[in-house]
């Protein structure tokens, strides 16, 4: 059964499914899902908690044997199974699958993978797997996201914050979920009252912003000149390599032009968004970025890639950071006058 992060705890009540099943790669709300679930067993009667790090080289017969063995200590018994920012191979698909063909009455196996993409979830294996637990996938807060998801997790603190707190919060954790959870603490013990303001903010939270270059391909794509630059600015502080950067930018330039491409052979843009494997919470900004771009000023920026890769490898005598942020301009925005194309 697949359901959402929100739903969880209360479809614990309901099932009596043997496998939970926790799936993304955001660590803090992948912690909290899987407290949720722990603390379900203990209330339950699962009382013993065995856990497994099912990393390179794992026995994954152990999970066979585990779910085979009484319990020395308890009645019931938890397996907690992490596969953390991995998904199954063809092994632990096997074991799991077999686990499950004849699952203890008195275990539950709490597994913990990364991310299941589209792709793989309409696979046999998955859905195999799938109609004998809870699966419940996380996804990244978004940049849309945050500013709810910090309000919400003030309020349920006790705390009320302005918009203009907010606004500072928001910039100074952006991409930093754990950062985010520990500045509420934070704010929880030494914000004087329930009410937190801007003052108060720049006086308690530090600067924990992290961002990453996909969320820099996201922010051109939504059109965000200035934020993007401001993430750029942040990765060349944290000493990311600016090849790097490049590269992936250069691979989202190149795919969308390859969907510009099938546009104008007359595809449907729901076909070629699929074609493309254009996952559905990006479909939004993919399809901005493909309005706002042609052929044109797409090629424009590959050949600003080009000259940007030839400047860090020193054929040509440009600063690439300062190119770089003409590209993050001209792609956010084909209408910028950032110099010569």
């Amino acid at each position: 059964m697949i359901i959402k992060p929100e739903q969880l705890k209360t479809r614990l009540q309901q099932s009596e499914l043997p496998m939970i099943w926790i799936s993304g790669d955001e660590p803090l709300l992948i912690q909290e899902s899987c407290d949720v679930v722990r603390v379900h067993a203990r209330e339950h009667g699962f009382t013993e908690r065995e856990v497994m790090d099912a990393g390179t080289g794992f026995d994954w017969t152990t999970l066979l044997a585990s779910g085979n063995a009484l319990s020395l200590f308890a009645e019931r018994k938890l397996i907690d199974l992490r596969l953390i920012g991995q998904k199954p191979d063809d092994k632990a698909r096997e074991a799991l699958q077999e686990y499950l063909s004849n699952p203890g009455p008195d275990n539950l196996l709490l597994l913990t993978t990364g991310r299941i993409d589209k792709a793989a979830q309409s696979t046999k294996w998955f859905r195999s797997l799938e109609q004998q637990s809870l699966f419940c996938q996380i996804w990244p807060v978004s940049e849309q996201q945050l500013p709810d998801w910090i309000r919400k997790r003030l309020q349920q603190s006790g705390l009320e914050v302005d918009n203009d707190a907010l606004q500072i919060l928001v910039e100074r954790v952006e991409g930093n979920l754990l950062a985010a959870a520990q500045e509420i603490e934070k704010l929880l013990v030494l914000a004087e009252g329930d009410k937190v303001d801007i003052k108060t903010v720049l006086d308690i939270v530090a600067d924990n912003a992290r961002f990453t270059i996909y969320s820099l391909v996201d922010t051109c794509l939504a059109g965000n000149a200035g934020r993007a630059c401001h993430i750029l600015n942040h990765l060349r502080d944290e000493g990311t390599e600016a090849l790097h950067v490049l590269a992936i930018l250069n691979r989202e330039i190149r795919n969308l032009s390859a969907m510009q491409h099938d546009l104008a052979l007359g595809h449907h843009l729901n076909g070629v968004l699929q074609t493309h494997r254009v996952w559905n919470n990006r479909t939004a900004i993919v399809s901005a970025a493909l309005q706002r771009h042609d052929q044109l000023s797409l090629q424009g920026l590959l050949g600003r890639a080009k000259r940007i890769d030839q400047s860090v490898k020193q054929l040509l005598k440009m600063d690439p950071w300062e190119e770089l942020n003409d590209l993050v301009l001209k792609f956010s925005d084909p209408g910028l006058l950032v110099g010569v194309i």
